[in-house]
């Protein structure tokens, strides 16, 4: 069961890493904001613990996101943690992801390039509301990006399965997927729908629902 939610999981740690990094760096943040998006990188640098397991090259990142977040002021500031961290702490992040998802071949690479996009939007989204973020451009983007990334992975899944023998378990994969993808996806928009502000809690559930979406059809794609 691990192997299934390995590539998932570390899918979501770095599309979520990236999305708070293009915020901090990019963003037009006050220096409360900028404090609070140093403590959301400790929900991700503990999250690379879980990944050891799979793969020791998990331990490079953690480390220097670690001391990223370690040597990042959490109180206001006007000034980001030390950046050039963070750059080797994202480029070591796409490393890892790299070979664990290349490891369990091409096509599993590819769908997990599409999870960092689903998976990363909703947790990245999720980090940023939790830091109060008041960047409303990605409340309205990252959704959408979410919505075209499941779209992407069920077609992806589709081929994947054509390729394979169908089984009953993949059918009962497939329709879960989806199922879970589809409730991810509902939790994500909400507030778009009801123009509302996004509450984060919503957004968690949200991004638990595509998680086990994720591994659900990672099944199948794994073969």
């Amino acid at each position: 069961m691990y192997a299934y939610v390995a590539p998932s999981l570390v899918s979501a740690i770095l599309g979520a890493q990236l999305v708070l990094s293009l915020a901090l760096l990019k963003g037009e943040i006050c220096p409360g904001q900028r404090g609070r998006f140093h403590r959301a990188y400790w929900v991700l640098v503990f999250a690379w613990v879980i990944l050891v397991p799979s793969s020791f090259l998990a331990t490079i990142p953690f480390l220097f996101l670690g001391l990223f977040a370690f040597r990042s002021k959490t109180g206001k500031t006007r000034h980001s943690g030390p950046i050039p961290l963070l750059h080797v702490a994202n480029l070591t992040a796409c490393v890892a992801w790299l070979i664990i998802t290349a490891s369990q071949g091409w096509m599993v690479a590819v769908f997990g390039l599409l999870q960092v996009v689903l998976l990363g939007a909703s947790a990245g989204h999720g980090l940023l509301v939790r830091a109060k973020s008041r960047l409303q451009a990605f409340d309205n983007l990252l959704p959408l990006a979410s919505v075209l990334a499941l779209m992407a992975t069920v077609l992806l899944v589709a081929v994947a399965a054509s390729l394979t023998t169908f089984t009953a378990v993949n059918i009962n994969a497939l329709f879960a997927g989806v199922g879970l993808g589809l409730l991810g996806i509902a939790a994500s928009i909400w507030h778009l729908l009801k123009h509302t502000k996004p509450a984060w809690w919503r957004l968690m559930i949200g991004f638990g629902f595509l998680f086990a979406a994720s591994v659900s059809l990672n099944t199948i794609v794994m073969g």
